[in-house]
């Protein structure tokens, strides 16, 4: 499997890596095996996951739990694909302004260690609505 994370124009790209023996996916798309069934790499292909997620639960983290973690950090609990929970930073004023149930689209942020995803609060606008996909 070999992952395509920046798309022809330069921007990166959120991919998992789907298993076509057990229907699971894994987060990140590199990993070395399905995270769910241990199939080897080769039965993995990789999916984009650049779309507005819902924020299932957020939580307000004052402890550098994790290296460039800079705190107080806001975190919260996405499903990134089907049955894929993820824990991702959030960038917004306060927990508050991200209650679960927000829309959030993932944007890549460089820093000193090569960058990581944050997830931003889509406007109301755009969100979309409970009955469409996402």
């Amino acid at each position: 499997m070999q992952p395509r994370s920046i798309a022809e124009n330069g921007t990166r790209i959120l991919q998992a890596a789907y298993c076509s023996e057990c229907s699971g996916y894994s987060f990140p798309a590199s990993v070395p095996g399905c995270g769910h069934c241990g199939a080897v790499p080769e039965a993995l292909t990789t999916v984009d996951c650049n779309r507005p997620v819902q924020l299932l639960n957020v939580i307000t983290v004052h402890a550098a739990l994790a290296p460039g973690l800079s705190v107080p950090a806001i975190i919260g609990e996405i499903e990134l694909c089907p049955r894929l929970v993820e824990e991702v930073r959030i960038e917004a004023e306060s927990e508050a302004a991200v209650p679960p149930g927000t829309w959030l689209v993932p944007t890549w942020c460089e820093d000193a260690d090569g960058g990581s995803w944050v997830f931003h609060p889509m406007p109301e606008k755009a969100a979309p609505s409970q009955g469409d996909p996402a």
